[in-house]
């Protein structure tokens, strides 16, 4: 009841508002015939909760060509949307609004990607029977508190949902205690398409595996000038355990290479360089990766990366953690993770990276990782979280296809 009140009083306050330009222009759009799903992605939406969204599509129009799909997605949310999708900006929050696009789409069910809950839009669809399901939604424990009003709205609209998906076990329980029917939620994974692997010469993988056979190796990955001494007082640390380790040290800035190699000499390193010598021999300490192209090849050898820039933020050229991921080595990262902080927090998640602070933190770390059963954990962990993207989307499709009202009008292939 309370629940109720508070969503029609969130309603009467928006009700005066008159349709809004995204409504206009989206009801200009001709309505195909036939089934249609709305798709909309809210204003928070990430980077990769539009991949998803296109991966969704992708498997939509595979596996029903008569479905006609519209995407509703913020200008700052971009995708590549596949052939025949129709791509609208989301209509203005208000019943106005809502019940204009309402009318003119007539959607069989609508999507909702990312945590946004348009109240006008769940109202009034619901209130006309039609079905919302949210998917891709991740909550934190510790989400920031809202007012009364905003939480007695949150959970009506919430307990109108007929399905929940969220992207992680931690989800689960904000989400049943903010509203939602614990019997509709279902963990559904974060969606996305495996990247494809760095490639290499298997002959090269192979010359260098067999000089390396014996010696345990790390890799720091795109290392900029400023953490050049914290990579070093790591290995030197590292090497206390292990004394013929090998640092495999890729610069952000190969053109450097020349100069790091010297200064690496003056300060008593056993230094080779990729350019120079071609492969490590037995008393090189620190091999110079200075060919940006053969980053396939380096995460293929060194069992532990360190992705460079992420202790002190400085990195040009910071590497995706997802390469090294998909190539199975462990990864080691600071927390200056911009511009892939949302692929650190997924494998962070997964307990499929190690986060380190400082040079002492990072040589430990690696220290530890020598030990093949950590370094193999951490590693099939990354693998699961490249790999899973594209069954996590497919959780999603069936989910969607599960909730029309009639599935065999969709003249499934």
């Amino acid at each position: 009841m309370l629940e109720g009140l508070a969503l029609r009083l969130r309603l009467a306050l928006a009700r005066p508002r008159r349709p809004g330009p995204a409504a206009r222009a989206a009801v200009d759009v001709p309505r195909p015939e036939g089934p249609l799903i709305w798709l909309q992605i809210g204003a928070e939406g990430a980077a990769d909760t539009a991949q998803g969204a296109v991966l969704l599509l992708r498997r939509l129009r595979r596996l029903c060509p008569a479905l006609t799909l519209v995407v509703a997605a913020p200008p700052a949310v971009s995708g590549q949307w596949p052939e025949g999708v129709i791509a609208l900006d989301p209509p203005e929050d208000c019943p106005h609004s809502a019940a204009l696009v309402l009318s003119h789409f007539r959607p069989g069910l609508i999507v909702l990607l990312g945590n946004d809950l348009p109240a006008a839009l769940i109202a009034l669809a619901t209130e006309a029977g039609l079905k919302v399901m949210l998917a891709d939604a991740r909550l934190s424990p510790h989400e920031p508190g809202r007012g009364l009003l905003a939480r007695t709205v949150q959970r009506a609209l919430l307990q109108r949902l007929v399905r929940v998906l969220v992207r992680d076990q931690e989800s689960v329980v904000p989400l049943a205690r903010l509203g939602a029917h614990a019997t509709r939620i279902e963990v559904g994974g974060v969606m996305g398409e495996p990247p494809d692997p760095l490639r290499c010469s298997e002959a090269e993988r192979a010359s260098i595996a067999a000089l390396t056979r014996t010696r345990p190796v790390w890799l720091a990955a795109a290392v900029p000038a400023a953490e050049l001494p914290a990579v070093l007082t790591a290995h030197a640390h590292v090497q206390r355990h292990a004394h013929r380790m090998l640092l495999i040290l890729a610069p952000d800035t190969p053109d450097d290479a020349s100069e790091l190699a010297a200064k690496l000499a003056e300060e008593g390193w056993t230094v080779a360089r990729r350019s120079l010598e071609g492969e490590p021999d037995t008393e090189t300490e620190i091999f110079l990766a200075d060919d940006p192209a053969e980053y396939g090849l380096w995460y293929r050898i060194a069992p532990v990366t360190y992705m460079g820039g992420t202790l002190s933020g400085a990195a040009g050229h910071a590497r995706s953690p997802m390469e090294a991921a998909a190539l199975g080595s462990a990864i080691v990262h600071g927390h200056q993770t911009a511009p892939f902080a949302p692929d650190y927090a997924r494998l962070d998640e997964a307990r499929a990276a190690r986060s380190v602070y400082d040079d002492r933190s990072l040589g430990e770390a690696v220290a530890d990782l020598m030990a093949p059963d950590r370094a193999a954990l951490l590693a099939h962990n990354a693998w699961a979280v490249t790999s899973g993207g594209a069954a996590a989307a497919e959780t999603v499709v069936q989910a969607i296809l599960a909730q029309l009202e009639a599935p065999a009008q969709l003249e499934t292939a």
